[in-house]
C-alpha cells in the first residue's frame, strides 16, 4: 500500500486543524482494487484523523458501509479475504451454509428464444453470471441488524453513510441515506450481467459506478463536511473493443465519472494495492 507524501504533509500541518473540523472520506467503485481503501482508512485512524461522514460506489459502498456498522479495516479485511465471501462471490455456497439454500436448478443453455405473436425472434438473456443469493443473506448478516438498530438511518451510524446506485431506467444517479442497509449497498455494487439488479420501492437497481463512481457530489450535498479526502481506485473505462460485446454493453450504460472535488479543501488520495 502506499499512500502519497501529500497526504501526511497536509496532515502534518494541519494537525491542529483536523481536530476541529469534520472530515469526510469518498470511496470510488474499482472492483478488487476498492481494497487499497482499506490502507487509507488505516492511514487515516493511525494517525488520528477522524473520519466523520462517508460516501461510496459499488466496492466503495461495501467497504464504507462496513465501516459505517462499526466493523474495524483489520475486520473488514478478514471478512472480503476470507474464503467463504470469495466462494460466496462466484456465486456458490461454502460448506457451513449448505443446508440453508437448496442448489439452483441448472440450464443447459445460457440463451433461450422465443417467437412473439409477429414472428420477431427476441433472446432472452440471463442478467446475472452468478446467483447473488448466498451474497445477499452474508451482507443481511454483518449490516441488516445494525442498520435496524438505527431505525434504517443512515445519519445515525457509528459513521453517517451514504451510497449511490444506477436507476437505469431513469438513467440517473440514486443516492440512498435510509433504508436497509445491505440493500442499499448490494444495489451499489450490482455490476451489470455479473449480478442481477435488485428492485428496492419498485425501481430496479444497477452498479452505482455507471453514473457516478467516484461520489464526491454526495459528500459535498448531503454533508457539511470541512474537508474531504477522496479515495480513488478507478477510472473511467477506455474505449472497448469492437469483439468485446461485454465491454461494449457496459459503455452503452456508462457515464463518465468526475474525479475531482467540488471544493478547494480537501485532496484525492490514488492508492495501489500490493
Amino acid at each position: 500500500m502506499k499512500i502519497s507524501f501529500l497526504l501526511f504533509t497536509v496532515f502534518f500541518i494541519s494537525a491542529i486543524g483536523f481536530s476541529q473540523q469534520r472530515v469526510g472520506l469518498v470511496l470510488s467503485g474499482g472492483g478488487a482494487s476498492a481494497l487499497a481503501h482499506l490502507g487509507v482508512i488505516k492511514a487515516l485512524e493511525e494517525n488520528g484523523i477522524p473520519i466523520d461522514y462517508i460516501s461510496g460506489t459499488s466496492a466503495g459502498a461495501l467497504i464504507g458501509g462496513l465501516y459505517a456498522c462499526g466493523y474495524s479495516p483489520a475486520q473488514i479485511e478478514e471478512f472480503v479475504l476470507s474464503e467463504d465471501f470469495v466462494i460466496m462471490a462466484k456465486g456458490k455456497i461454502s460448506e457451513k451454509n449448505q443446508f440453508l439454500f437448496r442448489d439452483a436448478d441448472r440450464s443447459a443453455s445460457a440463451i433461450s428464444f422465443s417467437v412473439s405473436k409477429d414472428s420477431i425472434i427476441r433472446k432472452s438473456i440471463p442478467l446475472n453470471v452468478i446467483t447473488p443469493s448466498f451474497l445477499d443473506f452474508e451482507m443481511l448478516m454483518k449490516m441488516g441488524h445494525v442498520s435496524a438498530s438505527y431505525h434504517k438511518d443512515f445519519d445515525h451510524l457509528f459513521v453517517p453513510f451514504r451510497c449511490v446506485a444506477s436507476d437505469v431506467a431513469h438513467k440517473k444517479s440514486i443516492t440512498f441515506s435510509s433504508g436497509n442497509l445491505n440493500e442499499a449497498v448490494r444495489a451499489s455494487m450490482t455490476y451489470p450481467l455479473y449480478l442481477n439488479p435488485i428492485r428496492i420501492h419498485d425501481t430496479l437497481y444497477f452498479d452505482g459506478g455507471l453514473y457516478n463512481n467516484f461520489p464526491a457530489d454526495v459528500m459535498y450535498s448531503e454533508f457539511d463536511a470541512d474537508y474531504i479526502i477522496g479515495s480513488n481506485v478507478s477510472q473511467n473505462a477506455s474505449i472497448p473493443d469492437e469483439r468485446d460485446m461485454f465491454g461494449v454493453l457496459v459503455s452503452m450504460t456508462t457515464t463518465p465519472t468526475s474525479f475531482h472535488l467540488p471544493c478547494n479543501d480537501g485532496l484525492i488520495i490514488f492508492p495501489e494495492s500490493n
